[in-house]
Parts: C-alpha cells; sequence; structure tokens
C-alpha cells in the first residue's frame, strides 16, 4: 500500500499547475487573454442560446396560432355539413305550428294589412310571427335589415285591444315609424328626449285615460307608443304609468327593437339596453317581443336571461311555455354589391360619386354614408355644385335639429331631394322603399350589411357601392383601435374589399358564421343554398381580364425581410412609409428614433439608417404602388403583419411590423424562396389598370365597367320583397379641415433643406400622424385643399416636435 501511496505523491508532484496548463495549452498566452477568449465565447453562446429561445418561442406561438386556425376549418367544415334548415331546436310533439293560415284571427290579419299598408301577402316569417304575436306570447324575430319585421308588431297592434309599447334606439327611426304609421291613419306617439313638453303632457294624460277606461269618445285610442331605452331606464314616472296601463288591461305588448344592442356579445352593445330588465320584472304578464336582424346563439342566451324570456322553441312547433323563435334568412337576392376603388384626391372622389349616380341613377333615390357631420355637409354641396344641380341633396346627421331633420325626411320621400348624405344616424330603420342605391365608406362588415339595409326594400333591383382603396387602412385603423375587437372587424372589412373572386354573399356568410356563429343556414333560401354564388355581385360579373390573381410570395418575402430589418433597427414605419421603403424610394433610407425634446424648443433629430435592398432581399419590391399597398393589407388581414399603436398628444399613429406568421417566410432563405414547395404561398389579386384616356376621369372607367357588368348580368332576373330597420352616430368626430376658426393649435412643416417654413397640406401618401380629431375620417379624400399660407403673427409661442416622419411648428 505504502509504495503506491508514493508512486502517487511522486505522479502528483510532477503534474504541472495550472498556469503551467494553461500556459503549455495556448503556447504561453497569458491567463487574462485567455479569460477573455472565454468571455467571448459565452457570450456568443448566450446569444446563441438566447436567439434559438427565441426562436423557439416564435415558433410555439406559431404553432398555436396554427392550431386555432385548425379549428376554425373543422367548426366551418361541421357548419357546412349541417343540414340547410335545421335551427337546433328539433320538433317534439303537442307544439303550435304558427306558420299556418287557419287561426281565428287571420282573415282579420290579411284584411288589415291590405287596407292600412297596402300588402296583399306576408313575406318571410311575418305571418308566424303576426300569429303569435296575436296569441300572447313571448317572440324573439330575427329577419335581415328590409325583411319587414315592422309589421309583424305594427300588424297585430290595430287588431289587439290597448297600446303596445315599442322601444327603439333611434330618433330617425321612431319618427320614420311614426310618419308613416299616421299617414295610413293608424294612431301612434313618440315620448323622448326632443318631445315637447305640452305635447309629452298630453300623450301621458291620454295614456292615463286609457288606462282608467275614461278616454274621452274624440280620442282615438293611442296603438302604438313609442320610446327609447333611456325613457324605460331613467323616467320613474313614465314606469309608473305604464304600471296602470297594466292594470287596467291596457298595455298589449312590450315590443324591443334592435334587441341584440341587449348584450354586451353583441356588435351594438348599450347600457341602456341591459336596464330594460325591470319591464319583465315589473310586469311579469305582458308579452316581450325581441327583434334583431343578426342575433347569434352567445347573444340570444345574453338576451333571454336579460329580458327574463324563456327558452326558445321553433314557431312551426313551439311548445306552450317557450319563447316562440323564428328567423328568416339574412340574404336578400334584390341586392348587387359592388366595391370600387377610391380615387386618392378631394375632387376625384366627389366626381367619382357624381359620375356613378348620373350614369346609373339618375334621378333616383339614394343615401350617400359619411363618417362624419362635415363630410355629409361637404360631400351634399360638391354632388349638387358638380351635377350642374342634377342631383338634388340633403343633409342629416345628429347636430341638425329635429324640425330640419323631419323637413328633410319628407322632401326626400316626395322626391324633392335625391340624395341624403348622411352619418350613420340616418337611415337605421328608414323605411323608404324605393332607395336605388346606397353608397358606403364602411369600416366593418356589420356597418356595411346594416347600411346596406335600407337599399330596395320594394323589392326591386338597387345597388349597394362601397368605394375602397388599401391606403385608407391607417385612417381606418386609427378609428378602429378604441372598439371592442375593433381590428378584427376591420380586418374582416378590407379581406372583403380586396377580394376580387369570391361572391359578396359567399363573403358576408362566411363573415357572420365566424364573427357571430350565425349558422350557414341563415343565408341559405328557397332558390339556392348559402354557399351558392348569387350571380349578380360585381365579383360574380367581373370580366376575367379586368383583374389579374398573382403568386406574391417572393415580393410577401421582400417586404417581410424589409419589416424585420427596421424593426430590428427599432425603426417604425406606416403602411405607405413601408411601402415606399421597400420599392427602393428615398433610397433606401428611413429614420430612427428622435421626437423627442433635447432642451427648449428644440427636439431630437431622427438617426438616418440606409438598408441595402440588394443585399437584405434581393433588390426592390418590383410592384406599383398601389399593387405594394394592396399586398401589405393582403399580409395584414393574413396576419404576417400586425398593427403597433403609437399615441401622440394629436393622434394614434399606425405602424406595422411583422407578425407571428412572419416566420413562416422570413426563415427560408432568398435562393430557396421562389423553389421551396413547403413554403407558404401568398397570392394577391391585383386590378388591371385601365386603359388611359384623354379625359381626367380615366380612372373611372375600371369602375364603370364594375357596374356595367353586373347590370347586364341581372338585366334577366326578377325579385319581390318588402320594407323596415337600425343605429346611431358612433362616437362622431370634428373633421380634420384645418378652417381659420378651427380651435387648436396650427401646425406647419419645415421643408427639407430649408428654413423656410410653410403650411403643411394633406399629405397625399401618409397622414396618420396628424391630429385625431382632425383625421376621423374613413379617408382624406373629402379634404378641402389646404388654406393659403399666412405670415407668421408676432407675440406666438413656438415649439418644434416631431410627429411620425415630420418636424412640425406647434404655434400656440
Amino acid at each position: 500500500m505504502e509504495p503506491i501511496l508514493a508512486m502517487s505523491a511522486q505522479a502528483s508532484s510532477s503534474r504541472p499547475g495550472p498556469s503551467r496548463l494553461s500556459a503549455n495549452a495556448h503556447h504561453g498566452a497569458p491567463t487574462y487573454l485567455r479569460k477573455q477568449e472565454l468571455n467571448r465565447e459565452v457570450s456568443q453562446l448566450d446569444a446563441e442560446l438566447s436567439q434559438i429561445s427565441k426562436d423557439i418561442s416564435e415558433l410555439k406561438a406559431l404553432h398555436a396560432l396554427r392550431s386555432q386556425d385548425r379549428q376554425k376549418l373543422l367548426d366551418e367544415l361541421e357548419q357546412t355539413n349541417a343540414p340547410a334548415n335545421a335551427k337546433g331546436k328539433g320538433k317534439a310533439a303537442g307544439g303550435t305550428d304558427y306558420s299556418a293560415d287557419d287561426f281565428p284571427w287571420s282573415g282579420g290579419l290579411k284584411s288589415q294589412m291590405k287596407k292600412i299598408f297596402g300588402i296583399d301577402n306576408f313575406r318571410l316569417c311575418q305571418q308566424g310571427v303576426c300569429n303569435a304575436n296575436m296569441d300572447g306570447r313571448d317572440i324573439v324575430c330575427v329577419m335581415p335589415t328590409g325583411g319587414g319585421k315592422s309589421l309583424t308588431y305594427q300588424l297585430p297592434a290595430l287588431l289587439n285591444p290597448g297600446c303596445t309599447l315599442v322601444v327603439s334606439p333611434l330618433i330617425a327611426l321612431i319618427s320614420d315609424q311614426i310618419m308613416h304609421l299616421r299617414e295610413a291613419g293608424v294612431e301612434a306617439v313618440k315620448l323622448t328626449g326632443g318631445t315637447p313638453k305640452p305635447e309629452a303632457r298630453d300623450i301621458h294624460n291620454r295614456l292615463i285615460a286609457m288606462a282608467s277606461n275614461r278616454r274621452s269618445p274624440q280620442d282615438k285610442e293611442i296603438k302604438l307608443c313609442y320610446v327609447t331605452p333611456e325613457k324605460i331606464a331613467k323616467s320613474k314616472s313614465f314606469v309608473a304609468m305604464l304600471q296602470k296601463l297594466v292594470d287596467g288591461g291596457q298595455l298589449a305588448r312590450i315590443v324591443i327593437d334592435e334587441a341584440h344592442c341587449v348584450s354586451q356579445l353583441g356588435h351594438d352593445f348599450r347600457p341602456d339596453y341591459q336596464k330594460l330588465h325591470i319591464l319583465r320584472q315589473n310586469f311579469p304578464r305582458v308579452p316581450i317581443m325581441a327583434l334583431s336582424a343578426t342575433c347569434p346563439p352567445k347573444v340570444l342566451e345574453d338576451l333571454l336571461k336579460t329580458l327574463g324570456m324563456k327558452s326558445v322553441a321553433d314557431g312551426t312547433n313551439a311548445k306552450p311555455n317557450a319563447t316562440v323563435y323564428f328567423s328568416a334568412p339574412l340574404y336578400r337576392k334584390n341586392l348587387h354589391y359592388t366595391i370600387l376603388p377610391k380615387p386618392s384626391s378631394a375632387v376625384a372622389a366627389i366626381t367619382a360619386m357624381k359620375d356613378y349616380i348620373l350614369e346609373n341613377h339618375p334621378n333616383q333615390s339614394g343615401i350617400v354614408y359619411c363618417f362624419t357631420k362635415k363630410d355629409a355637409e361637404r360631400v351634399a354641396e360638391g354632388l349638387f355644385e358638380k351635377s350642374g344641380g342634377k342631383i338634388k341633396t340633403g343633409v342629416y346627421h345628429a347636430e341638425r335639429k329635429d324640425n330640419d331633420k323631419e323637413t328633410l325626411h319628407r322632401q326626400w320621400r316626395k322626391g324633392t331631394i335625391q340624395v341624403v348624405c348622411a352619418t350613420i344616424a340616418f337611415g337605421l330603420g328608414i323605411d323608404k322603399g324605393d332607395v336605388r342605391f346606397v353608397i358606403h365608406h364602411s369600416k366593418s362588415m356589420d356597418g356595411y350589411y346594416q347600411e346596406s339595409g335600407r337599399a330596395g326594400r320594394d323589392g326591386k333591383d338597387s345597388d349597394c357601392v362601397l368605394y375602397y382603396r388599401p391606403a385608407d387602412f391607417s385612417h381606418l385603423s386609427a378609428m378602429m383601435s378604441s372598439e371592442r375587437e375593433g381590428a378584427a372587424k376591420l380586418h374582416a372589412m378590407l379581406k372583403f374589399a380586396q377580394d376580387l373572386v369570391e361572391c359578396r354573399k359567399i363573403g358576408f356568410a362566411k363573415y357572420f358564421s365566424h364573427s357571430s356563429q350565425v349558422s350557414m343556414s341563415a343565408w341559405t333560401t328557397e332558390d339556392s343554398n348559402a354557399l351558392a354564388p348569387c350571380g349578380h355581385c360585381d365579383n360574380c360579373t367581373r370580366a376575367p381580364e379586368s383583374f389579374e390573381r398573382r403568386d406574391a410570395t417572393f415580393e410577401a418575402w421582400q417586404i417581410l425581410k424589409v419589416a424585420d430589418a427596421v424593426q430590428h433597427t427599432g425603426g417604425q414605419l406606416t403602411l405607405t412609409m413601408l411601402a415606399d421603403l421597400a420599392r427602393g424610394n428615398g433610397g433606401g433610407s428611413y429614420g430612427v428614433g428622435g421626437g423627442g425634446r433635447k432642451g427648449k424648443g428644440k427636439s431630437r433629430e431622427k438617426e438616418k439608417v440606409d438598408i441595402d435592398l440588394k443585399v437584405l432581399c434581393g433588390g426592390k419590391v418590383d410592384l406599383k404602388k398601389d399593387e405594394l399597398e394592396s399586398l401589405l393589407v393582403e399580409l395584414l388581414v393574413q396576419r404576417y403583419l400586425v398593427e403597433n399603436y403609437h399615441s401622440t398628444a394629436y393622434t394614434t399613429v399606425v405602424y406595422l411590423m411583422n407578425g407571428p406568421l412572419a416566420l413562416r417566410l422570413t426563415r427560408i432563405p432568398h435562393d430557396r424562396v421562389k423553389t421551396d414547395k413547403n413554403a407558404p404561398k401568398i397570392e394577391c389579386s391585383f386590378r388591371k389598370a385601365a386603359k388611359k384616356s384623354k379625359t381626367k376621369n380615366a380612372k373611372a372607367s375600371s369602375s364603370k365597367g364594375d357596374i356595367q357588368a353586373g347590370k347586364r348580368k341581372r338585366q334577366a332576373q326578377s325579385s319581390d320583397e318588402d320594407d323596415e330597420d337600425d343605429d346611431e352616430d358612433d362616437g362622431e368626430m370634428d373633421d380634420f379641415i384645418l378652417d381659420e376658426d378651427d380651435a387648436g393649435p396650427a401646425i406647419l412643416e419645415r421643408a427639407s433643406g430649408s428654413t423656410s417654413r410653410r403650411p403643411t397640406a394633406p399629405d397625399p401618401i401618409d397622414d396618420s400622424d396628424l391630429d385625431s380629431e382632425l383625421v376621423p375620417d374613413w379617408t382624406y379624400s373629402m379634404r378641402d385643399p389646404p388654406p393659403p399660407a399666412k405670415k407668421r403673427r408676432t407675440g406666438v409661442k413656438m415649439n418644434i416636435v416631431m410627429e411620425g416622419e415630420r418636424e412640425v411648428l406647434i404655434l400656440d
């Protein structure tokens, strides 16, 4: 044992120490150099591991996202495979079929319908709803805009004793209904905040007299009383008066129009609607009828719970204690949907609308929807002037006096005014049968569908035209940023507008089945199923040579590589800035940082960053400006790009950055992008430019072709239908024009390479960094030319700040 220990000690003494080992191993290099080398290697490994972790994280996010997409497709497949007329309620023995026409009151309904309303036959599910109404049942009725919902409670109200209370969200809708009813000889009244006190007092006294059976012979019995939900929620005296009507057996029914507003899950939730629960609570024996154009399952469940209504049963087999449910197809075959390219300038936009109206609907009634009050005024004036007075226009928005609104409404119905230029406050529920066209600038599919319901209520062919251009995205996105699910709604609208192939009817059906879980069967009619093309929208009638469906995978890869490079240097680009950079405009340079204050009156300059497009992504993106902007929107709606919102003192600026799906393309090397069979395909449809014309309206020719193709296609088609429906000025903001009298700071821009300053004209490419109150609009195409430059007055405080890419001078 001792020799072994001795040998071990000897071997140990002969080993070199740590410093000698290090020196021998590295040819005498000092220890501190080895430490530096080791630290460098550790740092490199840390960076590599960090990048791998990031890649794994991104791939996990991508995996989760694609799994969600797969589940959505499976859900859609399940809906598509469902029977066309399935409603999910089943049939049980012992129920009532309200669609029959052999009830004791059937003859009276048809007689009064012809005598009072001039209607010969019921449409859709109207007969069933009227029968259930006469039978005193709780009812939920879901019918499309313009489907004739109003008749289902107005007609039974004439045959039932007492007064029917109608809760409606809009004064315009209420005024329209009362105008029609009074013209038909039906005694209808309204109690709203705008009702004059003497008139309100008289109505109150008449209702009290009805309740106590002391109505004088000369007083007509009030058959319908319209109120807003605020009246129920905030007026205790009115609720007390309703109690007297109930006690006297004179409250026949409570009707709640736009009932989806009850639910926070609906697209148009209103807090005062939730307070309507007191109606069932206070008057449990009065039947309730809930009406809506769209009521998906979750909203229906919420609605029933809030209003204290029992579970639903189908109207063809309704058990005694259930809420009777009726629905009708949401598709109206007489409405022809068209998306037209929108010019970028103010003059051209109004001229395009003027030309469209004169060429397609001369002397016919129509509506032009605008987002702001000033837009409505400016468009009305522009259409009248540019048409040489041929287009008689009127203006309707929330700030107009009630008397002016009613006067306009009468003039429009008589034909004195042809076109109403309005905010969303007008028309939702407006009943004018011969509206032949509606021009839209919608920011959501829900809005587009609701607005289009104003057209063709007489069953005749009518056009629903939406003007769109990709560059509007920045403004629309900023506007929708504060709305619940605003981005998702806007993306759906953009996807719909960009599509030059899929039938518009199918597009609507898919949207509502995804966003609202409305069954595909809701778009099925007797003539065709939900996924059968309509045959008369712009896409169904589009000439194949008018557009090109192109594989844009390589161009998409280039864009995403550029966006990724900008992102890694801390840069931020709007849609138009990214489009310009990808096309090589500005020499491949962009600004990073800056905008903050260094000192009083000064701002930090942005650091200029250059990128070599050739090295980064193989060169400039070979697309025209409008094509590239369309592709950017396509990448956005497919989630390869996402919004990055940045709030300034004046606005919300919307930048674009790579989204979770971008990695699917950016991880592919340049030399394999065009050949990799596993790479995702990005396809995009581009309109082909119309042949140049000597006239200044050359661009309108492609729009004209879209309209004429649809007209030719449907000349052989005929259809028949009727009336009614819905909503209000949604957060209207002041317009963006800098008038002399406008409050707020003036904004001036320093011309690059110059010390002089000039007023900033509206940027034709990207003005998303302007004041949100000045740029809330669906477009800047309604904008006036900039005011002439004025000399700067003395005694004015000045500050220079960076807003987006601009250096601006703020005058306080």
